[in-house]
């Protein structure tokens, strides 16, 4: 699962054999959130928590949004 994006602590990775629709999985520490990563019309949203805290998931769906070209970019070279 290669990481795509490092920054405040959070690694972003994108499994290369994954499903639809476009989502990164995000850790911090051992925790993880899996969060949807949306497009030009949908916002970037949780869809899976794996013990994150609530604080630490808010920044991380803020850190996707912030990234989301990026991050929607790297879906595609995998997966397009």
């Amino acid at each position: 699962m290669p990481t795509v994006l490092r920054t405040d602590g959070f690694s972003f990775r994108i499994r290369t054999r994954d499903h639809g629709p476009p989502h990164v999985h995000v850790f911090h520490g051992g925790d993880e959130v899996v969060i949807l990563l949306g497009d030009d019309v949908e916002l970037p949203s949780i869809r899976d928590i794996r013990g994150m805290p609530l604080r630490r998931m808010r920044a991380a769906l803020e850190l996707v949004a912030l990234n989301q070209e990026l991050l929607l970019d790297e879906w595609k070279k995998i997966y397009e």
